[in-house]
């Protein structure tokens, strides 16, 4: 046994002498070097210089192949690092591709850059984003700054599409006969409409073409599309290609984003088509805002530029008219802000989220190569000791990452597609340019791009820690694999930044949950359940407003006659689903000018409207069988018209009429609650009813349907009655309860994805508070042996790894509070009904946090309570 020891002995002095004389060797070597180096000329220094640059790509190429052998030598360990980049930058680049598909991609427009968008506003009563009147469009056209103003287009309305004996509604744009040539775009079969508005026809959608057709070129002449009551026929002459898409849902304004807007067909606007184009007189309308405008800019000219002249043309007009222009401003952005501009908050919020989790992810995997750093302290002194530098160490350090980050970026390849996909998968109807999102060259290389910066930032700080290796630690104090009190306080450092970042995006994710939460608790001002609603077409032969009306009461006895109906009502536009049509109202005994007018919304009621849908009638009465063709007409109007237009008096008797002088007066009958019908997020507008038995009487209007049980078990029935008596088949059959919830889908599909990166960023920052103590506590193993061995019971030593934890978690979750408070304008646009700075929020995610890191904390804390003092002394 003695002779074993002594030979031990022997080889470590043996061991010794080797290193410090390598040590030493290296030290002089490199010491003759420098004084060589300087001793040389200037010719000889760059001579060699120039094979010190050679070296260095020699030393990469070894560095890699070094990386290489290291994760064939721990796989688990390689695998692990680089699927938790793969992760990082995998939902990064999806993000991305979304970013550039939606924002940064030009539209699919000729010159794209030049389009702009024009939109009213009026000084007057604060509306912004209004459409444009036909006299102000054709002032415009007259703008040098603006050439080739043809596109002005309406807003979608449903018309019919006859396809065998079954036919369909779909939505319709009119646009003006020059609109594609501004837009630089040509059919991808047949021809366009002429500038002159000849060509009477119809241009359908490529999707629409291929969804109802296959793509069959011979459709050209064969679609026929009444237009009008008078069900004028159109024949098909053109398809547009896939990529055109015009207007976006969020040109269409706010509705645009609450169901599917997508256009299916566009017909030529003509003065005979639509009534609104022109006035009795047969000028451009001045009176009616209903149309959207895009220009094209002229050579050298600006955005600014373009509103500036522009705005002095509005302010001519209302001079020069008041009774009409008086107060109306002008609005002009460029066609892709206008076009995106609606989700272009939201993305960017989105792009932030994912950059959290892939901030948190890098700093795992740089708190694991750190660890790893420190463990192989004794492989770098002997690499220092044999003559290499610092930089040189540093150098391996960060191919290594690198190395780990590419490998990373080609895996997260495939989480970048599945989250694309999910994303669309998830994505609500409407979303602006979602349907060209498709990952490509440039979301490639940014893929690549992130891999190497990824790589780089991951490496610094244990780039660092091999830096700072030095031989002479070596001798000094021999070798050892445990880290420095340095080492470790980095470390921590780096958790708590990592718990900050996870109480920030925790912090967002909470208020959107708690924001959504108040959305689905706004009363929208009628009873969504039980409540079926259903859009029919009037078949053709009822031509006049007295047929039409016959038409309704025999379909309103089918419905009420089937089983579990119990009312029956109609609307021309259904709240939360259809868009709006606003009118000017004139107050009798009142000398108001035109353009002072209140501006109001108009809608038609059709049979018992108010009690299907649960609408509380306030003051006076609903409309009556008695309020028919003949009597004096009568209106109804909500509260918030009421109290606008009325204030302090009561509306029941006043009468009214629409903004124009040759109107008819209405005598209001009753006031009534206050609907949504933009958004449960809008406050209500003033609004007025009329009964289609006094009037023009709706031709494809919406039915809602009260049932005394579920209410879709019914749309068979109802589609049933609706055919025997003659109606074309009815279309968007869905309950109420459906319509609400698509209402909300943005806001929804928002949550959905900043709620799931949250969970992954709270996982990932649990993930690492585990590895951090864990190594703490491995590392001061011999402390925890002392400490059992003095007398202390495992419960304290469970009390000291948990309250490491738990000072750590709170450090974290301070910073990330105040960086949540600093950050609260960023996400104040996307709430409602909460506070940026919401106590219940900050408290619970707090807590969250802390209950997660303990729970982390506590694998660790076990093993530690189970230490064994011998074995932690003698090791």
């Amino acid at each position: 046994r003695l002779d074993h020891a002594t030979s031990r002995a022997r080889a470590a002095s043996l061991a010794v002498y080797l290193i410090a004389d390598a040590l030493l060797s290296g030290l002089a070597e490199r010491r003759r070097a420098r004084q060589e180096r300087w001793a040389w000329p200037r010719h000889a220094y760059h001579q060699n210089n120039t094979r010190s640059q050679a070296m260095t790509w020699e030393s990469i190429r070894a560095d890699v192949r070094l990386a290489m052998r290291q994760g064939r030598r721990a796989p688990l360990f390689a695998l692990l690092t680089v699927a938790s980049l793969a992760l990082g930058i995998g939902v990064n680049s999806a993000m991305f591709g979304v970013l550039e598909a939606v924002i940064l991609k030009p539209l699919p427009y000729a010159d794209p850059g030049r389009l702009v968008a024009m939109w009213s506003h009026n000084t007057n009563n604060g509306e912004q984003n209004n459409p444009v009147s036909p006299a102000n469009y054709e002032a415009f056209k007259a703008a040098p700054s603006v050439t080739g103003v043809e596109g002005m287009y309406s807003f979608l309305t449903a018309v019919e599409v006859r396809i065998g004996p079954e036919p369909e509604l779909v939505m319709a744009s009119q646009v003006t006969p020059g609109m594609f040539s501004l837009l630089g775009r040509q059919p991808l079969i047949g021809a366009p409409f002429d500038r002159n508005g000849l060509s009477q026809g119809v241009i359908l959608s490529h999707q629409f073409w291929q969804r109802r057709f296959g793509g069959d070129p011979s459709v050209l002449g064969k679609l026929l599309v009444p237009d009008g009551p008078a069900g004028e026929t159109l024949p098909v002459v053109a398809v547009m290609p896939p990529d055109f898409t015009f207007p976006y849902g969020s040109m269409l304004g706010s509705s645009g984003l609450t169901r599917n807007l997508t256009v299916d067909v566009w017909l030529a606007m003509s003065p005979t088509r639509d009534w609104r184009l022109r006035d009795a007189t047969g000028q451009p309308n001045r009176s009616i805002h209903y149309f959207a405008v895009v220009g094209r800019l002229a050579p050298e000219r600006t955005v600014e530029g373009a509103r500036s002249e522009l705005t002095a043309i509005a302010a001519r007009r209302a001079t020069d008219y008041p009774d009409t222009n008086a107060g109306w401003g002008v609005t002009v952005r460029p066609l892709l802000e206008q076009a995106v501009g609606s989700v272009r908050p939201s993305l960017i919020l989105l792009m932030g989220a994912v950059g959290v989790v892939l901030l948190i992810t890098c700093i795992n995997v740089s708190n694991v190569l750190l660890a790893r750093a420190s463990a192989r302290r004794q492989d770098l002194s002997i690499r220092s000791a044999l003559g290499a530098s610092r930089i040189r160490l540093m150098q391996q350090a960060i191919v290594e990452s690198t190395i780990m980050a590419l490998a990373g970026g080609a895996a997260g390849l495939g989480i970048m597609l599945l989250t694309i996909r999910a994303t669309l998968a998830f994505a609500p109807p409407g979303l602006p340019r979602f349907s060209e999102v498709s990952p490509g060259t440039p979301v490639l290389l940014f893929a690549l791009a992130l891999s190497v910066v990824t790589g780089i930032v991951v490496g610094l700080l244990p780039a660092a820690a091999a830096g700072s290796t030095r031989a002479r630690g070596l001798l000094r104090g021999g070798i050892r694999s445990t880290a420095s009190a340095a080492s470790r306080r980095t470390r921590s450092a780096l958790i708590v930044s990592e718990v900050a970042l996870a109480m920030t995006m925790a912090v967002g994710a909470g208020l959107l949950l708690r924001s959504f939460a108040s959305v689905l608790s706004v009363d929208p001002g009628f009873h969504t359940e039980q409540l079926l609603t259903l859009q029919v077409s009037v078949p053709d032969r009822y031509t006049t407003n007295e047929a039409r009306a016959t038409f309704y009461d025999d379909l309103e006895a089918r419905l009420r006659a089937l089983p579990g109906v119990m009312t029956v009502g109609g609307t021309t536009r259904l709240p939360l689903w259809s868009t709006n049509v606003t009118t000017m109202l004139d107050v009798e005994g009142r000398a108001i000018p035109h353009a002072e007018m209140p501006e109001v919304e108009m809608r038609r009621a059709v049979f018992d409207y108010f009690a299907t849908m649960g609408i509380p009638v306030l003051r006076g009465r609903a409309f009556t069988r008695d309020d028919a063709a003949g009597q004096p007409l009568v209106a109804v109007v909500n509260s918030a018209l009421a109290a606008r237009v009325f204030p302090g008096e009561d509306a029941v008797g006043k009468r009214v009429r629409f903004g124009s002088a040759t109107a008819s007066w209405m005598t209001i009958v009753g006031v009534v609650g206050d609907v949504k019908h933009g958004s449960l997020e809008e406050a209500p507008k003033p609004e007025l009813y009329v009964t289609y038995r006094q009037g023009s009487a709706p031709v494809n209007p919406f039915l809602v349907i009260r049932t005394g049980g579920d209410a879709s078990t019914l749309a068979g029935a109802v589609r049933q009655a609706a055919i025997d008596l003659g109606a074309d088949a009815p279309t968007d059959i869905r309950t109420m309860d459906a319509v609400r919830s698509n209402s909300v889908a943005s806001r929804r599909f928002m949550l959905l994805l900043v709620g799931t990166f949250g969970v992954l960023a709270l996982g990932l920052a649990a993930l690492g508070v585990f590895g951090v103590i864990t190594l703490i506590t491995a590392e001061r193993t011999t402390e925890v042996g002392i400490r059992l061995a003095l007398g202390a019971t495992p419960t304290q030593v469970l009390s000291l790894v948990m309250a490491q934890a738990l000072k750590l978690a709170l450090a974290g979750i301070a910073i990330g509070a105040a960086a949540a408070l600093a950050l609260s304008p960023i996400i104040e646009a996307q709430l409602f009904g909460v506070r940026p700075v919401d106590p219940m929020t900050y408290t619970g995610v707090a807590l969250a946090l802390m209950l997660t890191s303990l729970l982390a904390a506590l694998l660790p804390a076990r093993r530690a309570m189970r230490v064994d003092p011998a074995h932690a002394l003698r090791n």
